[in-house]
């Protein structure tokens, strides 16, 4: 699960997502970008209800394969579940990033 990686750019005084890039891997033939989730995303305030949103998109768009380590449905719902928690991480961090631009 270590190939996974977002790439979030928010906007600085709206918190938007400005830029969003979801990569997947180990859940599809090849690395693959979950390009749904990602235009949720965009332009959009980071609400808990538009990430939980996103991940599940992102669970939907991947085509996991079921073998002797785990089925395809468990890989969609761990796609769900990390997504989610990248996303909230950064949502999270750019926050922390913003309140420390207003103290400067």
């Amino acid at each position: 699960w270590s190939t996974w990686r977002l790439a979030m750019t928010l906007a600085p005084r709206t918190g938007k997502g400005a830029d969003v890039r979801i990569a997947l891997g180990a859940v599809a033939p090849t690395p693959m970008r979950a390009l749904k989730a990602e235009l949720l995303l965009r332009g959009e305030k980071l609400t808990a209800d538009l990430v939980a949103e996103a991940a599940a998109v992102a669970g939907a768009e991947a085509r996991p394969i079921s073998d002797q380590r785990a089925s395809a449905e468990f890989r969609r719902k761990l796609v769900r579940v990390l997504t989610g928690r990248m996303i909230e991480a950064a949502r999270a961090d750019a926050g922390r990033s913003r309140a420390r631009g207003r103290k400067a």
